[in-house]
């Protein structure tokens, strides 16, 4: 299913950020995992992923990287 703000997004990734926030359960990394097939997606809830964003060693090649759950992160604005 397509979502109303998907092709805004799009749009918006060419040139910047973007940060999806909102209420718990409602599709938000549904949404960014569906903007492209080529994405990263990393959970810092999931003990894997959080190594991997500790060591800041995800793919820099990506089309698109999804970070869930980093505000759990220490420090993750800088």
């Amino acid at each position: 299913m397509e979502r109303y703000l998907a092709e805004h997004i799009r749009k918006d990734l060419k040139e910047k950020i973007v940060l999806l926030s909102g209420p718990r359960q409602v599709g938000k990394a549904t949404l960014a995992r569906q903007l492209t097939s080529a994405h990263v997606y990393l959970n810092f809830d999931a003990a894997t992923d959080r190594r991997i964003l500790q060591a800041q060693e995800w793919d820099r090649d990506s089309e698109l990287v999804v970070f869930d759950e980093l505000h759990k992160l220490k420090r993750w604005k800088s």
